[in-house]
């Protein structure tokens, strides 16, 4: 804020202050376009996120079954990475991301 009394109002503040206003909504544009743009490649992922309780009584787990939640069944082959991975958290909540894999890949666990 300037004061005319004072002998500082010779003009210069208000253009500064119209940049500084102009360069603030620029960004605030460019930030919203960004957010906006990564919001839609969000929804078009082919991936689902699943956040389940791994629970497995002794025979299912000597089997390789494990449920997760009320929502899925794995059946992963005993001596697995996976088998072991689900052994490990029965009774645990987990978060398993299933994500489209584009052509043909060798399956793993990764860490």
């Amino acid at each position: 804020m300037h004061c005319l009394a004072s002998g500082a109002g010779d003009g210069a503040e208000p253009d500064r202050e119209t940049d500084v206003r102009g360069a603030m909504i620029g960004w605030l544009i460019v930030a919203a376009l960004l957010v906006g743009l990564s919001i839609g490649r969000a929804s078009d992922r082919d991936e689902t996120v699943v956040t389940a309780q791994v629970s497995s009584a002794e025979h299912e787990t000597e089997e390789g079954y494990f449920s997760l939640g009320s929502d899925a069944t794995v059946l992963a082959k005993p001596g697995t990475d996976l088998y072991r991975f689900l052994a490990r958290q029965n009774g645990h909540k987990v978060r398993i991301t299933l994500t489209l894999v584009s052509g043909q890949e060798l399956s793993r666990l990764e860490r």
